[in-house]
C-alpha cells in the first residue's frame, strides 16, 4: 500500500512542479558520527532500546523529492509510542516548521491503526532489527519489549527529521493523518490518496486539492 500512496502522491505533485528521485542526499553513517548531534541521536537510540554499541544506521533515499525538496510520506506504521518519544527530544525546537503537535497527536490516537497494520511478520520484527534493540515481544503485545522494527522505523524517522541541520536539506514530511481543508471541504491525505489509488472521486477535487497539497509542503519547508 505504500508504494502506491506514494505513486499517488508522485502524481498529484507532478503537475505543480518537478518531482525526481535519488538527487537529494541523505544522511550517511559517518556524517552523524561526526555531528554536532552525535550524543543526541545516541541518547534517542538508547531511550529506545537500541542494544548495539555504535549506532546502526542504513537509510534509504527519500520517498521523492519535489521541486528539489525532500518528501516523506507517512503512512499508518510511522504513528506510535516509540515514535512519538523521539519526538520528545528538544531538538525538534531547532525545527521550527516540523508539524510537532500534530505528529505527536497522530501517535496517540492512532497507535490502534498500527497495530492494525503492523502487527505481524516482518512489520513487526525480523533478524536484524532485533540485533539493533533485542528480542520482539509477542505480536501486538507493546507492554515488554515490543517491536524492534517499529524502533527502528522510529529511530530512522527521527534522523531523516534531523537532517536539514546535518547535510542542510530541506526535508518535509507529509502524514496519511493531514487534513487538507478548503473551505467547508476537508480530507485527511490518507482517504485522498486511497481514493485516488480505488478511482473514487475524491472529496475536495481537482486543482484545489493539489493547491492545498503544495500549500502544506510549501509551508513546511520554510526556512
Amino acid at each position: 500500500m505504500k508504494v502506491k500512496m506514494q505513486n499517488a502522491l508522485e502524481q498529484l505533485l507532478s503537475s505543480a512542479g518537478t518531482v525526481s528521485h535519488s538527487t537529494l542526499r541523505y544522511p550517511k553513517v559517518d556524517e552523524v558520527a561526526a555531528s554536532d548531534f552525535r550524543l543526541e541521536i545516541e541518547d534517542v537510540y538508547r531511550r529506545l532500546g537500541g542494544i548495539l554499541p555504535s549506532l546502526p544506521l542504513n537509510l534509504r533515499s527519500w520517498d521523492m523529492e519535489f521541486d528539489s525538496i525532500a518528501i516523506e510520506l507517512d503512512e499508518y506504521l510511522h504513528f506510535n509510542r516509540y515514535r512519538g518519544l523521539t519526538l520528545k527530544f528538544p531538538i525538534y525546537e531547532r525545527l521550527p516548521h516540523f508539524p510537532l503537535e500534530s505528529y505527536n497527536r497522530y501517535c496517540l490516537e492512532h497507535e490502534g491503526r498500527c497495530l492494525a497494520a503492523g502487527s505481524f511478520g516482518a512489520r513487526w520484527t525480523n533478524k536484524s532489527t532485533e540485533a539493533q534493540f533485542g528480542l520482539a515481544s509477542q505480536p501486538r503485545d507493546l507492554s515488554g519489549n515490543g517491536s524492534p522494527r517499529w524502533k527502528q522505523r522510529a529511530f530512522y524517522d527521527f534522523v531523516k527529521d534531523i537532517s536539514p541541520l546535518l547535510i542542510e536539506v530541506k526535508v518535509v514530511r507529509v502524514a496519511v493523518w493531514d487534513v487538507l481543508e478548503v473551505g467547508e471541504q476537508s480530507t485527511t491525505v490518507g482517504e485522498m490518496l486511497t481514493a485516488l489509488i480505488q478511482r473514487r472521486a475524491t472529496p475536495i477535487s481537482g486543482e484545489v486539492m493539489i493547491t492545498a497539497l503544495v500549500d502544506l509542503i510549501t509551508e513546511r519547508a520554510a526556512d
